[in-house]
């Protein structure tokens, strides 16, 4: 390959870009990362363990005198 010839095929070459476009590195993250989220939630969804119970503000349910409504 000639100096000339060398000069031309980096010409050719200085527009090329050799990097994938950011958009296929988005749709794979994104695609890993839901992917990981429905394994998951797979995994944790049929354990022994029973449902967490979360507590409820129940004023009713806490005392014994029957609680009237107010009006102002």
């Amino acid at each position: 390959m000639t100096p000339r010839d060398q000069e031309l095929l980096e010409k050719q070459l200085h527009g090329i870009d050799d990097r994938p476009p950011e958009g296929v590195f988005v749709l794979a993250f994104a695609t890993v990362f839901f992917a990981g989220m429905a394994l998951a939630g797979f995994l944790f969804a049929y354990t022994d363990q029973p449902p967490f119970r979360m507590a409820v503000n129940d004023v009713a349910a806490q005392t014994s005198q029957p609680v009237l409504p107010t009006t102002r």
